[in-house]
Formats: C-alpha cells, sequence, structure tokens
C-alpha cells in the first residue's frame, strides 16, 4: 500500500506534466514545402521566444499563455499569429506551421541630378573599456540604435560594428534595419534575410549593403540579432551619452530603451 505522502507526490507530479506545454514543431515553406530556418518565434509582447534552427524546428514552453499570442515571422514571408490555446490544440498533430512567401512590389526610386555625399552615421567607438551584450540568451534577443540621416533619399552601403574584446567562439547573426515610430523600431525595411557569421577571434564586423539595396527617407533602427546558440556573449564597444541602446529579449518580445550609452554600430552612406 502507498504512503499518503508518496500518493501526494506522484499526483503533484502528474498534475504538474498535464499543465506543461513544452511545445516543439517546424516552420515550413508553404509552397515548397521546405524547412525554413531562423524564423522568428515568441509570445507577442511578451519576454518568451526563440528562433528556429536550420532544420525548421523549434522548441518553445507554453505554460501559462493560454491567453496569449505566437506568432511566426521571417523576412520574404506572411506572417502568421495564433491565440496560444487554440495553436496548441489544432498544431498539437502534424507540429508544423506553413508560412507563405510574401510577394514585394519593385520600388520605384527616382535618381536626383546632384553631388552624392558619403558619411559614416552612427556610434563610431572602437572602446575596449566600455562594452555593451544582449541582454538575454534567449534567441532571437537583438540589440541596436536609431541612427540620424542628414537628407533624403538615404542609400545604405555599409554596416560596421567594433567587439570590446575578440569573439571566443563562431556566432550567427541576423543584420536587421527597422523603420522608426515614436522612438522605437517598428517596420522591417530589407526584403531579404542579412546573416552574419562573426569568426572566433574577430574583433570587428563590416558588412557590404549594395547587394541588399536598403533605401531610407527618414531616420531608422539598425540591430544584431542572436540567431543561433554558441558558447560566447559577445560584447561590444560602447559608449557613454550616445545615441541609447534599445533591445528586445526575445522574438516578438517589447523593444525598450536601456541605460543612456549606446553600442558601436554605425553604417556607411551616400545622400
Amino acid at each position: 500500500m502507498l504512503k499518503p505522502g508518496l500518493i501526494l507526490f506522484i499526483a503533484l507530479s502528474t498534475c504538474k506534466l498535464a499543465t506543461a506545454q513544452v511545445f516543439e514543431g517546424t516552420v515550413k515553406d508553404q509552397k515548397t514545402g521546405e524547412p525554413l530556418g531562423y524564423v522568428n518565434v515568441g509570445i507577442i509582447g511578451k519576454s518568451l521566444g526563440t528562433v528556429t534552427d536550420e532544420t525548421g524546428r523549434y522548441k518553445l514552453n507554453l505554460t501559462n499563455h493560454a491567453t496569449d499570442s505566437l506568432k511566426f515571422s521571417m523576412i520574404g514571408y506572411q506572417p502568421k499569429a495564433f491565440a496560444v490555446k487554440d495553436f496548441v490544440s489544432s498544431t498539437a498533430q502534424n507540429k508544423v506551421v506553413l508560412l507563405e512567401p510574401a510577394i514585394f512590389q519593385l520600388k520605384e526610386v527616382k535618381v536626383k541630378d546632384h553631388k552624392w555625399k558619403e558619411k559614416v552615421l552612427g556610434n563610431t567607438t572602437q572602446s575596449q573599456s566600455v562594452s555593451s551584450g544582449f541582454p538575454s540568451s534567449q534567441l532571437g534577443n537583438e540589440i541596436g540604435i536609431i541612427i540620424r540621416i542628414k537628407a533624403a533619399p538615404t542609400y545604405l552601403k555599409r554596416f560596421n560594428a567594433s567587439l570590446s574584446s575578440p569573439s571566443t567562439d563562431t556566432v550567427k547573426l541576423r543584420l536587421n534595419f527597422y523603420s522608426v515610430k515614436n522612438g522605437l523600431p517598428d517596420k522591417l525595411l530589407p526584403e531579404q534575410n542579412i546573416f552574419v557569421v562573426v569568426a572566433k577571434g574577430q574583433d570587428k564586423i563590416s558588412v557590404d549593403l549594395d547587394p541588399y539595396n536598403i533605401v531610407v527617407n527618414d531616420d531608422f533602427f539598425v540591430s544584431l540579432e542572436n540567431v543561433k546558440r554558441s558558447n560566447t556573449n559577445l560584447k561590444f564597444s560602447a559608449s557613454f551619452f550616445s545615441s541609447a541602446l534599445i533591445a528586445r529579449e526575445a522574438s516578438q518580445s517589447a523593444w525598450e530603451k536601456i541605460g543612456v550609452g549606446g553600442v558601436g554600430f554605425n553604417v556607411l552612406v551616400t545622400y
């Protein structure tokens, strides 16, 4: 005969397992059926999220989020959102989420007949004594700064960033550009993903932006996003009293301004 204490322990353990909702699944292209790597998956407005791996797989603990909404998004695809309680019940069988490719209209760019100027905008610090890093270890964690332009249109040519110390491991990041609304990032600007691989021992990041044809007519936000797990936490050069650091802890979580200093992110532009 089981002792009362053991019966209580078994009952509590069973209840805990019944309410836990660690959900695993795969995200695929709706047209081709191919797995989609590096899709942002997260609870809208909450600090809970992740990014799919190279094979499109993800794992997320949805416990106590039945009344929240879960969103899947990636550049080049239509985002998809679900009420968590509906998602768990409807997707539990096949565990596959299909994203529909987005259709982009060709942008008309009017080139002015004038002498173009070239300038580096943003924070050019290469400090090794002042640094800032990703505020959490969750995939989809993102940090950046707002960059103010001099004139419109402005063509983005090259992104640069400085690390306060060399990376101790290979790290994969995504470089993002957003429009700005009410002092915070709003809508993504590029029409394709821009991935950055930081090699072990590297202390500078430089990305050619010409292939992406990014043109802005107003101030914009530039960020780096952690999309793949590694054995290091990158530290970027930072400086006080520059454009404020803005970050979010996970995919789909809210943006927040952090401190009075900003990271050493800058962009070479022509205008």
